[in-house]
Formats: C-alpha cells, sequence, structure tokens
C-alpha cells in the first residue's frame, strides 16, 4: 500500500510550539507540510516506507516549526512597540493586500485550481488548515517583513579598500574552473572474467579508432560508458570532478583531439578524447565591483538580522513538542486573526 501524506486526524487545536505567550497550533503547520509530503509521496510512490514517511513528516514539522516561531518572534516585537491605537489601520491593510489583486488569496486560488473561496477553505481543510489559519500566518508574515525592513538597514556605503580586501580573501568566489568536453571508451572489469581479457576488449576498440573507424560508432558498438548510445559524447566537466584521478590528469593534460593511451580505473580501462578545454579564469576585480559591493552590503544586512532575532530569542521563551520527547500534547482554542 502506498503511504498516505495527509496528517492523522486532528481537530487542529494541538499546541506544536509556545512562543512567549503565543502558541503555534497544528492547523497552522498542517497545510505546509502536508502539501510538502503529499508531493514528494506522489514522486516515489512505493518506494516511500511508513518509517520514512513519519520521518519525513517530523523534519518538514520542525522546519516549518522554525520560520513560524521566527516569524511570531518578529510579530511579536512589532506588536509590542506598534501603538495599540494603530492595530486597526494595520489589520485592514494587510488583509486587504491579502485579499486584493495580486495578492496570496489570488495566488492560493490559482495554485489550488478554484473559482472561490469556498472550494479553497474546502481544499484547505482537506490539508488540515483553513483559509482564515492562512489568512492570519499570510498577514502576520506580512507584518514581520514590513518590521523586518524597519530593524535592518541597508547600508549602501562600500569604501574601494574594503572592496579590494573582500576580492583578495574570497578570490575562489570569482574564478572559474578549468572545465573539459571529451569522449569516453570504457570497460568495465565486472563484465570480463579477467582483467587481461578487459585490457584486450579496450585495447581492440582503440585500434578500431587509429584504423579509422569513427570514435562514436566504436563507442555504440563496445563501450559500457554510460555515453555509449550517444557515441561516448560527454558534457562540460569541470577539473576535479571525477572521482578518477586518473582520468582527471588526463582530461585537462591531454592535448585537445589526441586519443589518449588506456586508463585503468577503479572499475574498468578508459580511452578518451578530449574534444574542447575551456582555462581556469578569475573575473577581474573591476569587472567584479558591483557584485562585490552587492555581497558586503547582503552580509551586513544578514548580520544585522541575526544580532536582532538573537535578542529577540534571548528574551523570549521558546519551546516546542520537539524539545522533550514525553512531553504530554496540549490543546489551546484559537483566536481572531493576527490578535490571539
Amino acid at each position: 500500500m502506498v503511504p498516505r501524506g495527509d496528517l492523522k486526524p486532528c481537530d487542529g487545536t494541538r499546541i506544536l510550539a509556545r512562543i512567549g505567550s503565543d502558541a503555534i497550533l497544528e492547523s497552522e503547520v498542517a497545510g505546509a507540510v502536508n502539501e510538502s509530503v503529499n508531493e514528494i509521496v506522489e514522486k516515489n510512490k512505493d518506494k516511500i516506507s511508513p518509517e520514512q514517511l513519519e520521518q519525513l513528516r517530523a523534519l518538514r514539522t520542525q522546519q516549518r516549526l522554525k520560520n513560524l516561531i521566527d516569524t511570531k518572534l518578529i510579530y511579536q516585537d512589532a506588536k509590542h512597540n506598534i501603538p495599540t491605537e494603530g492595530w486597526a489601520h494595520i489589520e485592514q491593510e494587510l488583509g486587504k493586500q491579502f485579499e486584493g489583486e495580486g495578492g496570496d488569496l489570488e495566488k492560493m486560488m490559482k495554485k489550488a485550481g478554484v473559482g472561490s473561496r469556498r472550494e479553497l477553505d474546502q481544499k484547505l481543510r482537506g490539508l488540515g488548515t483553513s483559509l482564515e489559519q492562512e489568512k492570519r500566518s499570510s498577514m502576520e508574515l506580512t507584518l514581520a517583513r514590513q518590521w523586518i525592513g524597519q530593524q535592518v538597514k541597508r547600508d549602501e556605503e562600500v569604501t574601494y579598500d574594503q572592496m579590494v580586501f573582500y576580492y583578495h580573501d574570497h578570490v575562489k568566489e570569482f574564478t572559474t574552473s578549468a572545465r573539459a568536453q571529451w569522449e569516453e571508451l570504457l570497460v568495465r572489469y565486472a563484465k570480463y572474467p579477467t582483467r587481461a581479457a578487459a585490457y584486450e576488449a579496450i585495447a581492440r576498440m582503440g585500434n578500431q579508432i587509429w584504423a579509422g573507424t569513427p570514435f562514436g560508432d566504436v563507442a555504440k558498438a563496445g563501450s559500457d560508458g554510460p555515453e555509449a548510445p550517444k557515441g561516448g559524447q560527454r558534457e562540460w566537466t569541470e577539473k576535479g570532478a571525477l572521482a578518477c584521478q586518473a582520468l582527471d590528469t588526463a582530461l585537462f593534460n591531454l592535448p585537445v583531439g589526441q586519443l589518449s593511451p588506456i586508463i585503468e580505473g577503479d572499475r574498468g580501462f578508459h580511452i578518451i578524447r578530449v574534444t574542447k578545454r575551456d582555462p581556469e579564469t578569475v573575473k577581474p576585480f573591476p569587472d567584479a565591483q558591483a557584485e562585490i559591493k552587492k555581497k558586503i552590503v547582503q552580509q551586513r544586512m544578514e548580520k544585522q538580522f541575526q544580532e536582532y532575532m538573537a535578542k529577540l530569542q534571548a528574551r523570549t521563551p521558546v519551546w516546542t513538542i520537539f524539545d522533550s520527547p514525553t512531553t504530554t500534547p496540549q490543546t489551546a482554542t484559537p483566536g481572531p486573526p493576527l490578535r490571539r
């Protein structure tokens, strides 16, 4: 029997996490978790066992909880700092963004392939959530993103010296590895009674090419390589990407167009021919300046964000069902949108 990705029957009120005085309910997690799990189950069919399904569900639940906890922490901070009299207007504007043209409601209906709110709500309830729950989550996320924009400032002032230092300290980011296109003949040891027999087979194919038979014809007729049906043609391969060191060395030292000698690999004998090769290149500093500035600005913003989140986490107790395997399940009654 193919395991299903649906959540086990529940009323959605089980508490999965607490963030200060707020709670994250199962209904807030179920929709995204079920959708993700169902997609994976559909693609893998009989390949996924019930045990793997439970592990997958737990992993997806933890990931979803992590995102929701961060959102709740930011939302709580916004709620604490924004004057109470401004909340009615904020909720109204967030609702308009959700309901309006191009908003999350429109996107959700399009993704679900439905034409009405009622149909969408029915589909969401089948996933363990509801339209009202998803609207609340969307509004909280939107407010959290807007609030983060006010806490994390974009500092565009980057000096020339800072860019030079970054360039030299991260030169690999601006380096393009050498790469080659090539053709391959392969004889696997496992297909022959002895290595000597395998060697004779690869040597025979090499002699056919020397005698004038096209490489592709020989590969199609006798090679054990993965691209043999395509005439042994291999795609661009970066230096260091091959597990076989002898092959990698030949690939980047053999003259282009020249047939290699027989190469002994871990699983078989090879003969290769390089058809094209590009050398390693490093983007010059003047060409990389715009990219470097963007990276530095992003790093600064990421550092600000991490410091901000650390402060929120330090002052707000957080608990999840994954903290203790013996925790007794709890239930709670969901409050109105954005105001629990």
